[in-house]
């Protein structure tokens, strides 16, 4: 079966732009960077969590997305894209969009719950570990129900395919009109818009919004991303220097 992919809406209240510098492709050339991204607030779960080598996605509408491997139907697996665009910015129909992440894995959490992926143990309860206190800690503090952690694939492993946070040519998140869309897949995000659940896209309709957004991005941050929180930015690249 082929990789399923999907638009995922995400609140802007629970997005925060926030200052980081980290790796970004510039006009296809790896470059150290600093600038702004669009990313979960500190003050509670991370998710999708983009600090740190692989991205992880765990909780925001990821138990509506399809997982279980069937013989007859696509489903979320290596090479699927997953778009996060702002549900506020849909709801005026423009797709705002902060974070493309291309699934490498899924970890599966042990049905009881009671510990965080096998691949994650050493960061279980470790309140040194960012991904325990940013990501993994919340199903136990009874804000989320852990089931599937999404683990992203990244530049550095594979370059033709690969996440990145996609940064305009006025350092803002890529935007563009869902009239801009074929008349198929406008249709099919419009009809999701009201109740905010994630739309199912084709193969077809994945490279569609993909060219989209890799026509309008000027950066894409790439990752090895450190928060820049309080530090006066100089000599910024987020204008595409």
């Amino acid at each position: 079966m082929k990789p399923l992919h999907y638009l995922i809406f995400h609140p802007d209240y629970a997005r925060k732009k926030t200052e980081v510098q980290g790796k970004a492709l510039i006009k296809n050339q790896l470059t150290d960077w600093q600038g702004s991204v669009w990313v979960d607030k500190p003050e509670g779960n991370e998710d999708p969590f983009v600090f740190s080598k692989m991205w992880l996605y765990s909780y925001c509408h990821a138990t509506e997305l399809r997982r279980k491997p069937s013989s007859t139907q696509d489903y979320i697996t290596e090479g699927s894209y997953l778009f996060f665009c702002s549900g506020d910015a849909a709801n005026k129909r423009i797709i705002q969009i902060d974070t493309v992440f291309v699934v490498d894995h899924t970890a599966e959490w042990p049905d009881n719950q009671q510990v965080i992926p096998e691949e994650f143990q050493k960061d279980y309860e470790n309140n040194k570990s960012d991904l325990w206190e940013r990501h993994f800690k919340y199903p136990f503090l009874g804000e989320h129900t852990g089931k599937y952690t999404y683990v992203s694939r990244q530049w550095f492993d594979r370059k033709d395919e690969y996440s990145f946070l996609p940064i305009s040519q006025n350092s803002d998140r890529v935007a563009f009109d869902l009239g801009l869309l074929t008349p198929d897949l406008k249709s099919k995000i419009k009809n999701k818009i009201y109740g905010k659940r994630p739309v199912i896209l084709s193969e077809e309709e994945k490279t569609e919004i993909l060219n989209k957004i890799l026509s309008l991005t000027s950066i894409q941050v790439i990752g090895n991303l450190t928060k820049l929180d309080n530090i006066s930015i100089i000599g910024s690249c987020s204008t595409g220097c």
